[in-house]
């Protein structure tokens, strides 16, 4: 007669599996998950074959170790440093191109992109200038020498 607990214990391991890996696709996780998800499928076969439960903790501790392992060796890209991403601080040291002349400073246009700006000197429209340093929304600016 077979053992209804265990089928039961097992079936429940196998949906914890499923909800593990499934949760994987929809949560930015590093593979932790699926590999969690695979330590509880290997759960769900011991415990369907009455594999003793000391044994069925340390081969998912190992499957579990194993598969982030090798996810994180295969996931990780070794091309360069990472991608520049944009911020307003990374503008210093740009080059730009004065693009108006107002009352309460300049427009200069950085990168594709206009900027507010301010300067300790006069300048008009067509400068070249450098972004010196980045003030809340506003760039700091001189002429290019």
């Amino acid at each position: 007669m077979p053992d209804v607990s265990r089928e039961i214990l097992s079936l429940i391991f196998l949906v914890a599996a499923a909800l593990f890996i499934v949760s994987e696709l929809g949560l930015p996780t590093n593979f932790e998950m699926f590999a969690v998800g695979v330590g509880f499928l290997s759960l769900s076969v011991m415990t369907y074959f009455s594999v003793p439960w000391v044994v069925q903790a340390v081969v998912f501790v190992v499957v579990v170790s194993v598969v982030i392992a090798l996810a994180y060796r295969f996931a990780r890209r070794e091309e360069g440093p990472p991608p520049d991403y944009f911020t307003p601080l990374s503008l210093k040291g740009k080059t730009g191109k004065v693009v108006a002349v107002g009352k309460g400073g300049y427009i200069v246009k950085v990168d594709g992109e206009e900027w507010r700006a301010e300067s300790d000197e006069p300048l008009t429209v067509g400068d070249e200038v450098v972004v010196l340093d980045v003030v809340g929304v506003r760039l700091k600016v001189q002429k290019r020498r």
